[in-house]
């Protein structure tokens, strides 16, 4: 298993380290190229809604974001500090009739989606080929990003 973390603060300007995250993640555990959206879509709008919804684009506030990596799930979680929200209320609604498509677009590309923390924190697994071996560090560029990384064998 493998699981890391980092923070950033809530401004879009910062999804270029979300990005850089998942580029090192798919180099890092041989992930084809061609699950690239499927692994950077779902995420990639979570810290979207995250920033402008949770936080309301509050620079002061952060977005923590975690990756958990076990055969061939992948489980990403996106915590904001804002007040939650009703996503039962959401989820409710046809997709086709949302005011937006984040969430939507979310729900069509993970395998199992779920809401904690009165709707601060959302967690939802992926499935996709991935390499797991002993020693496997990311190669992360951004000196903001802080990672904690643990291995297990498998």
């Amino acid at each position: 298993m493998f699981y890391t973390e980092f923070e950033i603060e809530s401004n879009l300007n910062k999804l270029i380290e979300v990005e850089q995250f998942i580029e090192n993640l798919m180099l890092d555990f041989s992930i084809n190229n061609d699950y690239f959206g499927i692994v950077s879509t779902p995420l990639l709008e979570a810290v979207k809604n995250a920033i402008i919804h949770g936080n309301q684009s509050d620079v002061l506030k952060k977005v923590s974001i975690t990756c958990q990596i076990s055969n061939k799930n992948l489980t990403f979680t996106v915590s904001d500090q804002g007040n939650g929200f009703d996503y039962a209320n959401i989820l409710s609604i046809n997709p086709d009739k949302r005011t937006s498509n984040g969430l939507a677009i979310i729900e069509l590309l993970t395998d199992k989606l779920e809401f904690l923390n009165n709707g601060q924190t959302l967690s939802y697994t992926i499935n996709v080929p991935v390499q797991i071996r002993q020693g496997r560090h990311l190669n992360s560029s951004s000196s903001e990003i802080k990672e904690k990384q643990y291995q297990s064998m498998v």
